[in-house]
């Protein structure tokens, strides 16, 4: 249940000026009817901040649109100049410490958005594919995804690895949830 859709912006006349065939409205649309169709649907996306022309007015369109589609989570891209490309000769260049600032605030709401997103989980119970295992005070706590790709940590036995386990999620961690990982024949 995870569907990377890459936005690249949410300002209208960036999007325009980028060359992009759709618009906000189009974007918002076919988010709403997929996250319909599939309840819990994780969406995520690629964002570029400081595209050449992108106002202050442009930024706020493009943060309050980013707000309002509460991505689970954002890849924010500060624009680099493509020697070559059209984009490069385009007026209107932001300044690299403007780039920086906008980057930072779209990363601020990208986070408020991320966790909002987590936080709707926490007390259910889901399946994780474990990857990894770290070693701490002498047991191994387990680093997995969900099937809309939530990043899940939990303390397990060995040999985890390549397997799904039902989880009980119990809480937010730093970039995705802790969770305790249920016994398979009593199911808790």
């Amino acid at each position: 249940r995870h569907l990377h859709l890459p936005l690249q912006s949410g300002c209208d006349a960036t999007l325009q000026r980028m060359g992009r065939r759709y618009d906000t409205t189009a974007f918002a649309g076919l988010v709403r009817v997929a996250r319909a169709a599939i309840p819990g649907l994780a969406v995520t996306s690629d964002l570029i901040v400081g595209f050449p022309g992108e106002t202050e007015a442009d930024f706020a369109r493009s943060l309050a649109f980013v707000e309002e589609m509460a991505f689970a989570r954002l890849h924010i891209f500060p624009y680099s100049v493509r020697e070559g490309t059209a984009a490069a000769g385009m007026p209107g260049q932001v300044p690299h410490q403007v780039k920086v600032e906008r980057a930072r605030a779209m990363r601020q709401v990208a986070a408020a958005s991320s966790r909002a997103f987590r936080q709707q989980f926490i007390g259910e119970r889901v399946s994780v594919l474990w990857e990894s295992c770290q070693e701490r005070d002498g047991r191994c706590v387990w680093s997995g995804l969900t099937d809309n790709y939530l990043r899940v940590q939990a303390p397990g036995p060995p040999g985890l690895a390549n397997t799904f386990s039902p989880v009980h999620l119990t809480g937010l961690s730093e970039r995705g949830l802790r969770g305790r990982i249920e016994d398979q024949k009593s199911g808790g």
